[in-house]
């Protein structure tokens, strides 16, 4: 991206007039990587505070339930998808999960297509789209992609589990539930889901409250709200 395009340039400019100035090739290559991490640092720093405060602006408007409002600001936030990789498809999860828990699905279905893949609700959502679809390997594959980039995370794992068990594949639910509790043994809904299955019993995923609620796989409670609570857990992140 441009960040990194801009770092490269002044730094080669500033190690290539050090070099021949002093002839020293060591202090060049020096100048240069120190540079390019300095630039980095600083430009990423800039662009992550003004995607800091447009995610907090659309915080407030989605609790004040400006849905169409919050998502022309992160429209406006493509702008700075040149400057930072991975900016668009953070922007894309983010509209996309707004749509879809607002039951917008296919308007939501290429924003989280093209959404970033270390949003794991993002993906939930989009995986819960292909088992509208009945389309299982495509949900199954998805929600792996999720266990794999959010692997601290124990609602992937139940639901790539519960996703298993509607295609009749309860060994393969079981074997998920146990990765999950590998990478997380504090949590007690995994131990109890493998409990439940091999018991024959179905998973409780209602535990999981909200954030299953949100797939709309289930009956939503009165009162619950949308979306705000995904956002305010979400990070920026660079890369």
């Amino acid at each position: 991206m441009l960040t990194l395009l801009i770092s490269v340039a002044v730094s080669v400019a500033a190690s290539l007039g050090l070099y021949y100035a002093t002839y020293s090739f060591a202090w060049a290559i020096a100048l240069a990587v120190l540079l390019i991490i300095l630039i980095n640092v600083l430009m990423g720093r800039h662009f992550l505070n003004k995607l800091k405060g447009l995610f907090a602006s659309v915080e407030k408007d989605l609790k004040a339930g400006r849905n169409e409002k919050a998502i022309e600001k992160l429209k406006d936030g493509y702008q700075y998808a040149n400057w930072q990789f991975f900016v668009k498809e953070q922007i894309n999860s983010q509209i996309g999960m707004i749509l879809y828990a607002n039951k917008k699905f296919e308007d939501a279905r290429p924003y989280l297509e093209k959404g970033f893949k270390k949003n794991w609700m993002g993906l939930a959502m989009l995986a819960a789209l292909y088992y509208k679809d009945k389309n299982m390997e495509k949900a199954i594959k998805t929600m792996e992609t999720a266990v794999k980039n959010a692997p601290k995370e124990g609602f992937p794992y139940s639901f790539l589990a519960w996703l298993h068990v509607q295609n009749n594949e309860t060994d393969k639910a079981i074997d998920v539930l146990g990765r999950g509790t590998k990478k997380n043994p504090l949590d007690e809904r995994l131990e109890s889901d493998i409990e439940l299955l091999k018991n024959g019993k179905k998973l409780k995923m209602e535990r999981y409250g909200t954030v299953w609620m949100q797939l709309h796989l289930g009956k939503l409670p009165e009162g619950a709200k949308h979306y705000q609570q995904f956002l305010a857990n979400q990070r920026i992140k660079r890369k």
